[in-house]
């Protein structure tokens, strides 16, 4: 097999991407200074590959050309015309509060209205980084974070709390937090086990059903912490509320429960033991970080004047009360006359999440501008 002729339709494949992506618009100047290394990196293998014979170095440059690639992928999704900064501003703000600013939160739309998810490749990979910086001296100072979400809910603002899970996906695997807690339960005794055995299907024994289950609470938790019982709508309508697990999920109902005894404070030793780990491993606490909104700004069609960030994460969750309450209610409490139907409130109170967001953002950035 002649690799080298197989390298350089690679190279070719990802030229075009590469041009395609020149005249990318981003919100923020990470983005395009990340870019801007990807088209050095590109020139630098193009002008490596000549010559080419061995496997090893031939699959290096794939390697790299590959990086380039899943890099524009979702570069491509996170330009100021595909994915509103509103949402993404609120991630950053969030992964913030766990991590120094290394890291750029980037976005790929599928077509498919569950593919909300994770993918830790570009952010967690030190190999690839390491092998770039020894072959060509190129040195990314921040690696993106890709988050997965549907393309007919990029704008979809009660959707969006569901970001906030998947987030907590890196932040776990970036401090190892549900792998060391399930080693943990592994090591405690059967009979302490016990008051864990509802809320872990498969038992002790199973590592790698163990950590995806705990992954999942930690997100949970995790989110919850900025959109407090938000997701647990979704995710609960989306299941149909199943009380069975999967080898990568636990049953919804006991998802839900986690997420609710975090909330009320209510003894849970699950909730406990992540919490322990979580503060062990990184040095912050799991606790509340929204606030609770207490205004009648949306039933005057006006957007709320957030000047916090617990009031900004927490936007989500009064949208999500307003909108269980039903169309008559908020007809009643906008004093309506006339049809109001569930697809107006559903518009008016998107509209009125979008506006409220990208007012602080945009606020904060004034303010910034004059310092």
């Amino acid at each position: 097999m002649d690799y080298t002729s197989l390298l350089n339709l690679h190279l070719s494949q990802t030229e075009i991407f590469v041009e395609k992506s020149k005249n990318n618009s981003y919100s923020d100047l990470d983005k395009k200074n990340y870019q801007d290394n990807l088209n050095k990196l590109f020139s630098a293998v193009k002008g490596s590959i000549s010559g080419l014979s061995a496997v090893a170095p031939v699959f290096e440059k794939q390697e790299h050309l590959s990086f380039i690639c899943n890099s524009l992928e979702f570069l491509k999704d996170s330009i100021l015309s595909s994915m509103p900064f509103e949402v993404v501003n609120c991630l950053n703000v969030a992964m913030n509060d766990w991590i120094d600013q290394q890291y750029i939160i980037v976005t790929s739309l599928n077509n498919n209205t569950l593919a909300f998810s994770y993918d830790p490749t570009l952010a967690l990979e030190d190999f690839v980084y390491q092998s770039i910086d020894i072959q060509y001296g190129i040195t990314f100072a921040k690696r993106l974070v890709q988050i997965n979400l549907p393309l007919i809910l990029s704008r979809d603002y009660f959707s969006s709390v569901v970001l906030y899970h998947e987030l907590g996906h890196f932040i776990d695997l970036k401090y190892a937090i549900s792998k060391i807690v399930a080693m943990e339960v592994q090591s405690i005794s059967s009979s302490d086990f016990i008051q864990y055995e509802q809320f872990l299907v498969g038992g002790q024994n199973e590592i790698d059903i163990l950590t995806d289950h705990l992954a999942e609470y930690f997100c949970d938790i995790f989110a919850a912490q900025y959109i407090g019982k938000s997701s647990n709508y979704y995710l609960q309508y989306l299941t149909r509320n199943s009380s069975n697990a999967s080898y990568s999920h636990p049953s919804t109902i006991n998802r839900v429960k986690v997420v609710n005894d975090f909330i009320d404070n209510i003894d849970n030793p699950i909730v406990k033991l992540i919490k322990k780990i979580t503060f062990n491993r990184s040095g912050r606490h799991l606790i509340k970080r929204h606030e609770d909104i207490v205004s009648d700004e949306f039933y005057k069609f006006l957007p709320i004047e957030i000047d916090n960030t617990a009031k900004l994460h927490g936007v989500f969750a009064y949208a999500w009360e307003i909108w269980l309450k039903g169309p008559d209610d908020f007809k009643v409490n906008a004093g309506l006359t006339g049809d109001f139907t569930s697809d107006n409130a559903y518009k008016v109170l998107n509209n009125l999440v979008e506006k409220s967001i990208g007012n602080y953002f945009i606020e904060k950035s004034w303010e910034a501008s004059l310092i």
